[in-house]
């Protein structure tokens, strides 16, 4: 399932072991004690986990952004990653948050989505982020206006910290959990 050898709970230092414990008082371990997507990984280090994860939960939880915009940036984040389980675990939170799945086809497909306008800003701002390194004025004041300073200083926080996700996944070749499909191909 991922590059990375079970972990050896018993050879964790106290710092990691007190953030393992803390972590896994909200979410269950595999039966191999492993965590899962990009927190097996972040683990080899206790504050890069603590501050990771903190992080995470923040911006997943606590933005001024909706929900289902958030989801939103992760998916088009995920897609241009080409993250398997980043796509897997969030598309379907995006459609439980009000994302059509029409514009979820239309961002895994690579194009640019027809949906609600506030979904269409949203992909232009993190695909052109993406793709440009940078947002020309139009489209950051068209983001402003709609979200204000703190949504699109959010919404850039998001898309940051998922790339540095995705690249774990991807480094890690973190694999979909069973019964689920990857939707980017992988070289052997």
């Amino acid at each position: 399932m991922t590059r990375q050898s079970a972990p050896d709970l018993a050879a964790f230092s106290p710092e990691r072991r007190a953030e393992y414990d803390r972590f896994t008082q909200t979410r269950k371990p595999a039966a191999n004690g492993a965590l899962g997507g990009p927190f097996d990984p972040w683990m080899t280090n206790a504050e890069l986990f603590h501050r990771l994860t903190g992080l995470g939960g923040m911006l997943w939880a606590r933005t001024s952004l909706d929900r289902g915009l958030v989801e939103l940036a992760i998916c088009i984040t995920g897609r241009f990653w080409e993250a398997n389980v980043e796509w897997a675990a969030h598309a379907p939170r995006a459609i439980e948050y009000g994302v059509a799945p029409s514009v979820l086809d239309e961002v895994l497909a690579g194009r640019r989505p027809k949906g609600r306008p506030e979904d269409e800003l949203v992909y232009d701002l993190c695909q052109t982020m993406h793709e440009t390194h940078a947002l020309p004025r139009p489209l950051y004041d068209r983001g402003v206006v709609a979200f204000g300073e703190r949504g699109v200083a959010e919404l850039m926080a998001v898309i940051g910290y998922y790339t540095l996700v995705s690249m774990t996944l991807n480094a890690f070749e973190v694999q979909v959990g069973p019964g689920l499909a990857a939707p980017f191909e992988r070289a052997p």
